[in-house]
């Protein structure tokens, strides 16, 4: 029995043709290294009677948009407005910044990356809850799960803080 790998009498051995093969390269490694953005501290709502707050619902649509045209107003921030994000737990942090990855839409809407909004908690075709603080040039949108959350431990304990009978 004969090997499969013998050639017949008279043939030539198969070649690689060289214009169709692809010359091996590698890849230089970036010289600076990418970074991520800084995050913002917690710290920037820890008193609501010191600074003006203000508070509107919105609903995200499907591609991750929403409008909050007088939270931008009371913050100034007009179409072409220049963004950053910051995701956290439970909000993703609008601020300002000069070098931004993100605008205020024409018609003043924002947008919520899919990403963001997953790691966030925030659904596509959901209701958010908007806090804007003018005076730090912020606003936040919060998942409804967490004001719903946060209003039930509030009447939860006003129910064990009073004596009705």
């Amino acid at each position: 029995m004969g090997s499969s790998h013998q050639q017949p009498p008279g043939t030539r051995p198969e070649q690689l043709i060289g214009a169709l093969v692809p010359p091996t390269t590698r890849r230089p490694a970036p010289t600076v290294p990418l970074g991520a953005p800084a995050l913002r501290r917690r710290g920037w709502l820890t008193d609501v009677t010191a600074e003006p707050v203000l508070f509107d619902v919105a609903r995200i649509d499907t591609s991750g948009r929403f409008c909050a045209r007088a939270l931008l107003t009371a913050l100034r921030w007009e179409p072409g407005h220049r963004l950053d994000l910051t995701v956290e737990t439970d909000a993703v942090v609008f601020g300002s910044s000069p070098a931004g990855r993100q605008t205020v839409g024409r018609r003043g809407e924002l947008t919520v990356p899919v990403a963001a909004r997953s790691l966030a908690g925030l659904d596509a075709e959901a209701r958010v809850m908007l806090v804007a603080v003018p005076t730090r040039d912020l606003l936040v949108a919060h998942p409804p799960a967490l004001v719903a959350h946060l209003l039930a431990r509030h009447y939860a304990h006003q129910a064990t803080g009073h004596d009705d009978g």
